[in-house]
């Protein structure tokens, strides 16, 4: 069945294998899904086989759902000053990105770092540093930098942070931006009010950000806009306005665009809670 608007889906479990990511997506009736493709705080993974590749193609051709992205593991910390973290960061994305060009998938989000104490200036510059030592990513990968909540001087709170360090890693073309509506708001972008929203898009479009935007995580937050902590809550029981989804979900620059939930899950059942929140963002369209 063909659905109108932009491929959605949600952030599920690869309990089994990579393989079983999407049968979960079929049970929330989802378009796509984001992973991890190993533990999400463990530096590296077991390695994966060619058998994982083909159950995982297999999978998606029999259930429809594809795996737009890979989420990168949350230790990685390409703006860290300390030379040990730099480098075991930048030794865990290679292997990020290796196993996401045997999986064949397209998209690897990873949030740029935290500068710790020092000015976002210097977080910035070695960011910028270390993408440039990686050079290109594998074929058909494409790194996604995801804008953050500002929390703890990480980087990418603002569009111009984004611009700054995509400028200073010198705009690679395998490089692109994934932007979470969770943490746009929390950082203090209104996206709620249609003034707030289109400020957003003056300044990504000032920026030139509009163009790299490839994917979009759709969540409610727990906290006020501006507040700078990322919490993520479902859809319509947080602080975002419904209609800031409905505006990200009908823009026209953004209807092939996968979205994916960060939302919490069930309790008991790790399905009800996304096939909750997916029907809602389903009413939103137009």
């Amino acid at each position: 069945m063909t659905r109108k608007g932009p491929p959605l889906g949600a952030h599920v479990s690869v309990a089994g294998g990579v393989h079983t990511a999407p049968e979960r997506g079929r049970k929330i009736g989802a378009d796509v899904v984001q992973i991890f493709s190993k533990q999400n705080t463990r530096w590296m993974g077991k390695a994966l086989e060619e058998e994982d590749a083909r159950s995982l193609r297999e999978e998606s051709d029999r259930t429809g759902v594809r795996v737009a992205a890979i989420h990168c593991a949350y230790l990685i910390n390409l703006g860290s000053a300390k030379e040990t973290v730099r480098t075991r960061s930048l030794y865990a994305l290679e292997d990020e990105a290796s196993r996401a060009a045997m999986l064949g998938v397209p998209y690897l989000v990873m949030h740029p770092g935290s500068c710790g104490d020092d000015p976002a200036e210097e977080g910035i510059s070695r960011i910028a540093s270390a993408i440039r030592a990686f050079g290109k990513f594998p074929e058909g990968v494409t790194l996604l930098l995801e804008n953050t909540a500002g929390q703890g001087n990480s980087i990418g709170r603002t569009m111009r942070q984004l611009r700054e360090l995509l400028d200073a890693a010198g705009d690679p073309t395998d490089v692109s931006v994934c932007l979470d509506s969770a943490h746009l708001f929390e950082s203090g972008y209104d996206i709620g009010t249609p003034a707030g929203w289109d400020a957003l898009l003056a300044e990504m479009k000032g920026e030139r950000i509009l163009p790299l935007v490839r994917m979009w995580h759709l969540n409610d937050s727990k906290t006020p806009a501006g507040s700078h902590v990322d919490r993520h809550e479902h859809i319509g029981e947080g602080r975002i306005d419904a209609s800031a989804f409905r505006r990200i979900l009908n823009h026209k620059g953004f209807q092939a665009l996968p979205m994916v939930l960060e939302t919490p899950k069930g309790e008991d059942d790790e399905f009800t809670m996304d096939l909750r929140n997916l029907a809602a963002l389903r009413r939103l369209m137009a």
